[in-house]
């Protein structure tokens, strides 16, 4: 199932145009409401919100979420969806804590299984959809289910907190200036990416792909190759969530990944509203975890129930895609 309405065409840039695509003053809107976001907190709660600790804990409590939606915005890129990478995540966490916990495995043995793991689950939705022409969102719903039976059955559907290395936790842990180890992780993968999508034939070849896959076709680009290869991109980005996840916490708990679908959903959609003229862009996904994180901890802060994260991140994805329609429909 292809997302006509939002890429319906690639976007017009010129040469003052800058590298996320081409900029208009409503595309500001999403980090205007950041920093009123992060001014009302700091009124509302003086003591504890404006401080360098509390932006540290932002900045580390996002970076997993944002690696998630990251590799999500490669599958929308090219005009497809992807419902498994929460369950992707999720089966990575469980199937590395097995293997180093209870089998003794070494930390990078089982990260190699768990890549592979994430190469095969990526080639299976890609295949589904461009070889079998099953729509995107049955394809990966139904590896979804598939990838969650399988957690469940590895872990037997239990929590495991027992048996976690040093050597594994420091994976996920390790600091620096407060900075947990994902917080780089996510920087130096969101650099990577956001070069190749802006100066590899590659990275135009996938905006090519879900602007316009009758004209791409035309102009000989092999649109299932890229249609594959953002599965394969997004299952891997899920996986090294589901892992760099688990080593941090020192624990499992089972279809943990669940809880990030939404909000991994909505930054990516708020992303594609920000700073860019209705384009997918990782920057833009990245502000997106950082509003939906600045909220959520804002809204805690102040008093609001842990459930907040989910009603902020609905409010955050059906503001985002609505208000960018309304603004479209309007300039007609």
């Amino acid at each position: 199932m292809t997302i006509p309405e939002i890429t319906d065409t690639p976007p017009k840039t010129s040469a003052r145009s800058s590298w996320i695509g081409s900029f208009d003053t409503a595309s500001a809107a999403p980090v205007i409401f950041l920093v009123l976001l992060i001014v009302g907190f700091s009124i509302a709660e003086p003591a504890y919100f404006p401080t360098r600790e509390n932006f540290v804990t932002i900045l580390n409590d996002g970076a997993l979420l944002a690696l998630l939606a990251c590799g999500l915005t490669l599958v929308l890129i090219v005009g497809e969806f992807d419902l498994s990478i929460a369950a992707t995540a999720s089966l990575a966490g469980a199937l590395a804590t097995v293997l180093i916990t209870q089998l003794g495995w070494p930390v990078p043995t089982a990260f190699l299984v768990v890549l592979a793991s994430a190469l095969i689950i990526g080639a299976f939705n890609g295949i589904l959809v461009t070889v079998l022409e099953i729509p995107a969102l049955v394809a990966t719903i139904g590896t979804a289910s598939l990838l969650d039976g399988a957690t469940l059955w590895v872990t037997g559907n239990s929590v495991i907190f027992m048996g976690f290395t040093d050597a594994f936790i420091w994976y996920g842990s390790w600091r620096i200036a407060g900075l947990q180890a994902p917080f780089f992780y996510l920087l130096a993968l969101a650099i990577l990416i956001a070069i190749a999508l802006r100066y590899t034939v590659t990275g135009r070849h996938l905006y090519a792909t879900g602007g316009n896959r009758a004209a791409s076709r035309m102009a000989g680009i092999r649109v299932n190759r890229n249609v594959l290869l953002a599965f394969v991109a997004c299952a891997v980005l899920a996986s090294i969530t589901g892992f760099m996840y688990t080593a941090r916490q020192g624990s499992l708990t089972p279809l943990f990944g669940t809880s990030m679908m939404l909000p991994a959903y909505a930054a990516a959609f708020l992303g594609y509203v920000t700073l860019a003229n209705r384009r997918f862009h990782i920057l833009g996904t990245v502000i997106g975890v950082y509003i939906i994180g600045t909220g959520t901890l804002g809204l805690l802060l102040i008093g609001a129930p842990a459930y907040s994260q989910q009603l902020f991140a609905g409010a955050v994805l059906i503001a985002a895609t609505g208000g960018s329609r309304v603004r479209h429909l309007l300039r007609k």
